[in-house]
């Protein structure tokens, strides 16, 4: 067990109520106890599962990941797998191309949740609480979403019995944190009780149209724009952008270019669209949209002579300069466009792409909507494609 650097885990972690941290004992014990006997009755099943996992879908059985728990200590869950491996070779990429029969069961009925139990036992985790998230989200939480680590992560959750994954992300964590103030056994045995009926309904499980859901790419929350999703494909994705007062600023599109970047646009409709905030506002809010994808770099086109150029600059982006460099993420040079580009996921692994490894690990995130005028850097991820082949288990 490991836990992040003492500056991320500072007084804010240390507010509990007296009610809470009297619970804390009594909820410790429930959670060995049930997670004791459940691993004991369903011991056959659980060894029944892992062979069928090993037929269907070979080795390994256990899927693994480090994830963040209580005072964002991490520590490794274990599920059963539920993809297939990837291999580009045969086609196998994305979420949806990797994804079978008998890994949609095994989501549905939730069955591959059964070896987190030990994760349980061992302290890990409790049968309730937020649901814990993978070590590379930690950057981009607001201090009111890092509440959510107060207490320990979570088999289900409040999020989890409010609609799973169709939440989004910003609900969801607000939804955490509620959970953080209000936590009580009796809201414990009602979250249980609603997650055995959505278990039955196998409600939830995917955002629409989705096989997993999204990644968390930092907070779409602002007080200066509202983005209205216009077109969602495999590859394209536009929303009308609009100020509050819903003034027409105009339309975001992030496009995949290749396998680990992808292009993004902001075409504006209205003179409004030119207020520096607002501008940094739609840089932050395309950004972070672009990281939810998974796609280790953003590269950003623009006018030549645009003035947004010193805004993508504060933000971390860097211009791509001669002929080769744009060809290598697939964008042809053009004398009246502009091309920056910056690394979503500063540490993923790119091969023996040296230009690209080149590339300055400092995209950065700042809480303009907050008013906070922070920077962060990002965090550690595998190599991530448009839709995150490799990074299993999305969101759950």
């Amino acid at each position: 067990m490991t836990k992040v650097p003492a500056s991320r885990s500072g007084p804010l972690f240390h507010s509990e109520n007296s009610e809470m941290v009297g619970y804390h004992p009594v909820k410790r014990m429930l959670d060995i106890l049930v997670a004791l006997i459940a691993l004991v009755v369903l011991s056959p099943l659980i060894v029944v599962i892992g062979v069928l996992v090993l037929l269907f879908l070979g080795s390994p059985v256990f899927f693994t990941q480090k994830r963040v728990t209580k005072d964002e200590r991490v520590f490794r869950l274990w599920k059963f797998r539920s993809m297939r491996n990837a291999a580009p070779e045969r086609g196998l990429v994305s979420d949806s191309q990797r994804m079978t029969r008998f890994g949609r069961l095994l989501r549905s009925s939730s069955l591959d949740e059964l070896p987190s139990l030990w994760n349980i036992l061992l302290g890990d985790m409790s049968l309730i609480g937020p649901r814990p998230l993978p070590i590379r989200y930690l950057p981009h939480y607001s201090d009111e979403q890092r509440r959510r680590h107060q207490v320990r992560g979570g088999l289900s959750g409040l999020a989890q019995v409010s609609g799973r994954n169709r939440v989004c992300w910003d609900d969801r964590f607000d939804l955490d944190v509620e959970y953080v103030n209000t936590v009580s056994l009796w809201l414990d045995l009602r979250i249980l009780i609603r997650t055995v009926a959505i278990v039955f309904r196998a409600d939830g499980i995917s955002q629409d149209g989705e096989v997993t859901a999204d990644n968390f790419g930092g907070t779409l929350k602002s007080d200066l724009l509202v983005f209205d999703q216009l077109t969602r494909t495999e590859s394209v994705r536009t929303w009308a952008v609009s100020s509050t007062a819903r003034e027409e600023l105009g339309c975001g599109e992030i496009s995949a270019m290749n396998e680990d970047a992808v292009l993004i646009r902001f075409d504006a409709a209205s003179e409004a669209a030119g207020n520096i905030d607002i501008r940094r506002e739609v840089v932050r809010l395309l950004t972070n949209r672009a990281r939810a994808t998974e796609a280790v770099f953003a590269v950003w086109v623009l006018p030549s002579g645009s003035e947004d150029r010193a805004i993508l600059a504060e933000a971390g982006f860097r211009e791509l300069s001669g002929p080769d460099e744009p060809l290598r993420f697939g964008h042809n040079p053009s004398t009246d466009t502009a091309l920056t580009v910056c690394r979503l996921w500063p540490e993923a692994g790119l091969g023996t792409d040296t230009a690209r490894n080149s590339i300055p690990s400092d995209c950065r995130q700042t809480d303009i909507h907050h008013g906070l005028g922070t920077e962060t850097r990002l965090p550690t991820a595998e190599a991530g494609r448009w839709q995150a082949p490799g990074m299993t288990e999305t969101g759950r």
